[in-house]
């Protein structure tokens, strides 16, 4: 098969990958918006669901579908491709669909803030930022990304909000048991503030190993698929030895006449 027609594919293949990546991302964030409106509203059950972050399980199928997708997908690309640069769009890709439900999650505190306090969305969006800044060192979404690490429930009231004290639950439990001056206290006080991260690398951890699983698979489907002669490689042409085209026996010298 010639380069000419192999290289309107490439840009297929990356069609392919940013839509599946869309899809899968849309497909969380909805999974997200569900999770807290019917899920994590049952009383007493749903803090803790919340808390164990249990919508995170659909990575499993959110990974599981991209990655193979994507690996199927590189049938369109060359074979010459080094596998690193084939699994690229993959690697760029993840984060941003694994962070979409915490994504929506943050969209959702901020319209029950402007909800309870009766005022803009815009309004809303500037208080939060300013308590998660305060509160984290960082604002927008890698505030909230941490915060949302120490709590469960998220405040929701405007004046908890705009409150010049560090409000998190989890640093006040922190801070309590480290005032007891006890290793045993020290060591909980260290599991207490580093559970809601050791929970979240669970779920990196998840959906790192399925998408390799799934990735692999669906590459060597693809490796499978591909014929033997497709390669967009330039071939070479045969070279003539020149002992072909020179007449047989042309060691021999021709006897002179008598």
């Amino acid at each position: 098969m010639s380069t000419v027609s192999r290289r309107p594919r490439i840009p297929l293949f990356f069609a392919i990958g940013i839509g599946l990546s869309l899809l899968m991302a849309v497909f969380k964030a909805v999974a997200a918006a569900l999770s807290e409106a019917y899920l994590y509203s049952v009383p007493w059950l749903g803090g803790f669901l919340r808390s164990i972050e249990l919508v995170e399980i659909s990575n499993i199928l959110v990974f599981a579908f991209l990655s193979a997708g994507i690996g199927a997908a590189t049938l369109l690309l060359p074979r010459h491709w080094n596998p690193w640069a084939k699994a690229a769009l993959l690697i760029v890709v993840s984060p941003f669909v694994f962070n979409a439900s915490y994504w929506m999650q943050q969209q959702l505190w901020i319209q029950r803030v402007a909800k309870q306090a009766n005022i803009s969305y815009e309004e809303a969006h500037q208080i939060t930022d300013r308590f998660l800044q305060r509160d984290t060192g960082s604002g927008g979404f890698w505030g909230f990304y941490a915060y949302s690490t120490e709590v469960s429930e998220l405040p929701t009231n405007r004046d908890s909000l705009e409150s010049q004290e560090v409000s998190s639950p989890g640093q006040a439990l922190v801070k309590e048991l480290k005032s007891y001056n006890d290793p045993r206290a020290n060591l909980a006080a260290a599991v207490f503030s580093r559970v809601g991260w050791l929970i979240r690398l669970m779920y990196i951890s998840i959906a790192g190993l399925t998408g390799l699983i799934y990735y692999v698979q669906g590459r060597d489907w693809a490796e499978a698929k591909r014929p033997d002669d497709d390669d967009d490689l330039p071939k070479k042409s045969p070279t003539k030895s020149p002992l072909k085209n020179s007449p047989k026996n042309s060691s021999v010298r021709p006897r002179p006449p008598t």
